[in-house]
């Protein structure tokens, strides 16, 4: 073998080694490289919506109670009966309250008697005071018996504001058996639609004296329905009066009603609990309990076989935007970066914390402050951006600031997005071929 032959030997050899390398570098290069999902930034309309669930409620309704306590005699509606205001509803039985009235007004004519006779003595009584007087000044009589007619004057003058005193105490008592006596008949206090009726003719009734009165009956106004809904304490912030929104109720599917938001809650309240129990835990320590804040919405046009305490969930349009640069919701990330908005990787960080040497007392690396911001690919690398954004639609978030259309970005997944690090090399995930 020549020298020649043997140099173009050698050189081969080299070459193929020296590619060998090169590729073997190439494949670990791309090896190394995180594989992403990627998009592009563009404009959209976006949305913002807060979604709760509730029930359907009358916006006007009377939970009607009894007045006075006793057996129920006469029940004259059945449960979804119109009524007008002042029909009667009910009478509970009242012979014990007319025996009362009747004495209390024997009561009274025997207390105004006595005030006339009152008056007659007192009348008998001034004038002889009178004659006295007269007698006394043409020295007719003594003084002493002059004395005793001017006392018994005034004697007589009291008896008969006792008297009248008296009347008016018993008058009183008698117009509060009467009132006792008319409240045994039960009149609706509203024009309305008996929704529901718990009591049968024939039970027991506890009047409104008692802490627990019993409520016969509920009317309710169903001309003028609303959806009273709990909306998460994250989300309260958002609601305003007046914002728009769309009732789905589950008895009625495939039914969407409008409505409006008319009232947010300035309380929170704890989840789980009603409405009384949770202003008597005003002011009490609930912790990190999860709170809601109960929010009304007055529905438009309810149709006429929505029922009283249907459930229903309620999407609330809180912020609109048209034509606004938007990315996907897990594409924005945060990271913490220094003072000269550099990245501070959790890695690197937990390494320099942990390193052997560092004097005892030497200061530990100041904190960084955590933004929000995407990653735009930049040379087939990650760039951390930082990012402003404003509103949140069902899959996308507006960005204010920092972004551009056009820009390339990683969108994915969310799992890689979790731990992708600021400049790391990207290839693109492979798109996964749909089976026929």
């Amino acid at each position: 073998m020549t020298t020649k032959t043997k140099r173009i030997l050698g050189a081969a050899v080299a070459l193929a080694v020296i590619s060998g390398i090169v590729a073997a570098n190439v494949i670990r290069e791309k090896r190394s490289r995180v594989e992403v999902q990627m998009g592009t930034v563009e404009k959209r309309d976006l949305v913002q919506v807060v979604t709760a669930s509730g029930e359907v409620r009358p916006r006007r309704y009377v939970n009607v109670g009894a007045n006075v306590s006793g057996r129920i005699v006469d029940l004259l509606v059945r449960e979804g009966d119109p009524v007008r205001k002042g029909q009667v509803l009910a009478r509970i039985e009242s012979e014990r309250y007319a025996a009362g009235e009747r004495q209390a007004s024997a009561g009274v004519a025997a207390a105004r008697a006595d005030v006339q006779r009152s008056e007659a003595d007192l009348e008998a009584s001034r004038l002889a005071f009178e004659r006295a007087k007269q007698m006394q000044e043409d020295r007719l009589i003594s003084a002493q018996a002059y004395d005793q007619a001017e006392a018994d004057f005034k004697m007589k003058s009291a008896n008969v504001e006792a008297s009248r005193r008296r009347v008016a105490q018993l008058q009183a008592q008698l117009d509060s058996t009467r009132d006792e006596l008319d409240k045994t008949t039960v009149y609706s206090p509203m024009d309305g639609v008996v929704t529901s009726l718990p009591k049968e003719a024939g039970e027991m009734v506890i009047g409104a004296v008692s802490f627990s009165p019993t409520t016969l009956m509920t009317v309710a106004d169903l001309s003028i329905m609303e959806a009273e809904v709990m909306v998460d304490e994250t989300d309260i912030r958002n609601l305003e009066i007046g914002q728009k929104a769309k009732i789905s109720v589950d008895a009625l599917e495939g039914l969407e009603i409008e409505g409006e938001v008319t009232e947010i809650g300035a309380s929170a309240i704890v989840r789980g609990t009603n409405t009384q129990a949770a202003q008597s835990t005003l002011g009490a320590n609930t912790g990190n309990q999860p709170k809601d804040f109960k929010v009304t919405i007055v529905l438009k046009d309810p149709p006429a076989n929505l029922r009283p305490g249907l459930n229903a969930s309620a999407d609330i349009t809180t912020a609109t935007r048209e034509d606004v640069v938007a990315v996907p919701v897990q594409a924005v990330v945060v990271r913490e970066v220094d003072a000269l908005g550099r990245v501070i990787e959790s890695g690197a960080a937990a390494e320099s914390s942990g390193r052997e040497g560092v004097a005892e007392g030497q200061p530990s690396r100041k904190k960084g402050e955590e933004k929000d911001g995407v990653f735009v690919v930049r040379d087939e690398k990650a760039v951390f951006t930082p990012v402003k954004t404003g509103i949140m639609g069902a899959t996308d978030v507006e960005v204010v600031e920092g972004l551009e259309t056009g820009q390339q970005i990683v969108t994915g997944s969310y799992r890689t997005l979790r731990t992708l690090e600021d400049g790391a090399r990207l290839k693109a995930e492979k798109k996964k071929e749909s089976k026929s």
